[in-house]
């Protein structure tokens, strides 16, 4: 059974990016898996020049890994899991993995994907963020509606979730997307996969409805 931990907010000021934000606001299913297994998802991308949140994002990382290891897992370092079960990576090492990559330079890549639940997403005045999706069975006022766009490569504030899973032929660690705000314009992510499966194994949500 997975096994999910606390969720904590990237503090400081907002240098983290998100890519892929669309997949914030409809779930996509994963090519070659369940079309009726959507998931709601995107990349968090974590400066790796700034102490304070990569303290804390190291801090949650390992306390999930130790998560996983009390699951019965005998893997010794984050590592040696497979890639696309990591959860982070290095945006250095994607980089140098896949050609068209290089705007992951410098960050750690925090893959999130939640298969239930949508994301909070607003702006910097907490205005609803809905890049033109109503949510579902909820109607949200005009006034409460944001008027700009949450666009791949834009600064925002992150609030997320580890989790980890064991199964008998795969494990590793994911990354729920809780909460986004919004805080300003990025340089626009391009160029590059919008594959949902060269981020997320689809075979980790097997059991996490």
């Amino acid at each position: 059974m997975p096994k999910s931990f606390e969720r904590f907010q990237l503090p400081g000021a907002p240098t983290c990016r998100v890519a892929y934000t669309q997949g914030l606001f409809e779930p996509r299913a994963v090519k070659g898996g369940d079309p009726n297994k959507k998931k709601y998802n995107c990349v968090v991308l974590v400066p790796k020049n700034d102490e304070a949140k990569m303290k804390v994002l190291n801090e949650r990382y390992m306390e999930a890994f130790e998560g996983l290891k009390s699951l019965g897992s005998t893997f010794k370092s984050p590592k040696a899991i497979d890639v696309k079960n990591r959860g982070v990576i290095d945006g250095d090492e994607w980089a140098d993995m896949k050609d068209g990559r290089e705007e992951f330079r410098g960050y750690m890549m925090v893959r999130c994907a939640s298969p239930t639940v949508r994301p909070i997403v607003t702006d910097n005045r907490k205005a609803v963020i809905t890049n033109g999706i109503p949510w579902p069975n909820r109607i949200i006022p005009t006034d409460q509606q944001s008027t700009v766009d949450f666009n791949s490569g834009d600064y925002a504030v992150c609030v997320l979730a580890f989790w980890v899973y064991k199964e008998s032929t795969f494990e590793g660690i994911g990354c729920n997307p809780i909460a986004f705000v919004r805080w300003g314009d990025g340089e626009r992510i391009g160029g590059a996969s919008t594959d949902v499966t060269d981020y997320v194994d689809d075979s980790a949500f097997a059991d996490y409805e």
